[in-house]
């Protein structure tokens, strides 16, 4: 009867063993992941920071730059100053903050129209300016539009063939 005893009691206590081996192994294992994730929250902390003082020192330059201007610039520009200053400015800018910046000079071009009475649509203007040999991507720059909105209104009109 002692032995059955003895050996239930060395099966328990294997298994006890088992158990903390295991349990030992999934703390280490969440130790490690524990690691991993403040190791990538610094380097996103640093990337930000890295960053942002980036995008600091742009602005602080951006504010410099404007203010060089304003001291050499005259008091009243003639309209092609105006025009390449703010084609020197949409060079730089990237592609969907110029997008943004069409969509209000559009807006405001609409605008203007209708307190000049001016009442020509965009599928109108997009057709003269075809007939009058205008490729879509020239007719899209003109109009402050995008190459394939044109290019639909022409096809829906009939105006362009189509190239395939």
């Amino acid at each position: 009867m002692s032995t059955i005893l003895w050996l239930a009691s060395f099966m328990l206590h294997g298994i006890l063993i088992y158990f903390v081996i295991i349990l030992y192994m999934r703390l280490g294992a969440f130790k490690d992941a524990e690691k991993k994730q403040k190791q990538l929250l610094e380097e996103t902390e640093n990337t930000l920071t890295a960053f942002l003082i980036e995008l600091k020192d742009e602005n602080e330059k951006l504010v410099r730059d404007l203010q060089q201007a304003d001291k050499h610039q005259p008091d009243a520009p003639d309209e092609s100053d105006a025009e390449r200053a703010e084609a020197k400015e949409t060079d730089d800018l990237p592609l969907h903050i110029e997008s943004m910046i069409d969509e209000v000079e559009r807006a405001e071009d609409e605008l203007n129209q209708e307190e000049r009475g001016d009442s020509d649509s965009l599928e109108e203007k997009a057709a003269a300016l075809h007939e009058q040999g205008f490729s879509p991507e020239e007719i899209a720059r003109r109009l402050k539009s995008g190459k394939t909105e044109i290019e639909l209104l022409l096809k829906f009109r009939g105006k362009l063939k189509n190239d395939s």
